[in-house]
């Protein structure tokens, strides 16, 4: 038993159960997370959507405001890949795995379509910003795999923890688009897996965020706790669904 969850108000493995039993339901708790967690995750990146419009993409296949054409696509994969994240939970993570969340995520963007989705590359790190050295190519695929590994290994993973993969896993920064998307679809599935309380990033803070990446290092992650530990537990705002 995982003893940092004894004081929640909530019953975790019932939530797990209704999150993949109402997948592919409108209005249900796996929609309404969907929805949220992608409108957040994407506003972070720049994306313009707003929940309403998402909700008219993906429901009725209407594009509503002014958006880019990779801006368009990568919305509607992300819909395919949290799905992918649901399909995975408690399975260990891999590098094969992110490659393919990776994967559905450019499918047919300006990137995919250059035959770029999936390769590792060196690319500056936008989040994160010049203080932060991303990894030469060479060093990708090693470094993923250990950080993978040490992960894994861990027996009962905390938001401290998980933090420090996010941040590990910016640093490396392995794709040519896409990592931090990526990066916090991993997340969300490390805090399901764990049963931790779903506080996630918030695309109307995300100069907090951002800054709160800046500022931890791989030995001190604190500033990105802070900012993790100040959102909304979504479990908690939507525990009446379940």
């Amino acid at each position: 038993m995982n003893l940092q969850n004894i004081n929640q108000d909530y019953d975790y493995n019932k939530f797990l159960q209704i999150l993949n039993e109402t997948k592919g339901i409108n209005n249900s708790l796996n929609q309404i997370l969907k929805y949220d967690f992608i409108y957040n995750s994407n506003k972070i990146e720049g994306s313009t959507f707003t929940t309403e419009a998402l909700q008219m993409l993906i429901e009725k296949n209407i594009v509503t405001g002014t958006h880019s054409l990779d801006d368009v696509q990568e919305s509607v994969n992300s819909f395919y890949t949290f799905d992918l994240i649901v399909d995975n939970l408690d399975n260990k993570l891999t590098l094969e795995i992110i490659k393919e969340w990776h994967g559905s995520l450019m499918y047919r963007t300006r990137l995919y379509d250059l035959g770029l989705s999936g390769v590792f590359k060196k690319y500056s790190n936008k989040i994160l910003g010049a203080n932060f050295n991303t990894a030469n190519p060479w060093e990708v695929e090693d470094k993923l795999n250990s950080l993978i590994s040490s992960f894994n290994d861990l027996e009962f993973p905390t938001l401290y923890d998980i933090a420090k993969f996010h941040l590990e896993f910016e640093v490396i920064h392995p794709f040519q688009d896409g990592n931090g998307r990526i990066g916090r679809f991993i997340f969300l599935k490390q805090l399901l897996d764990n049963k931790l309380p779903l506080q996630y990033m918030n695309g109307d803070s995300s100069d907090e965020y951002k800054k709160s990446l800046a500022e931890s290092t791989n030995d001190n992650v604190d500033p990105l706790v802070t900012y993790l530990k100040k959102q909304d537990d979504f479990i908690k705002l939507n525990k009446d669904m379940f």
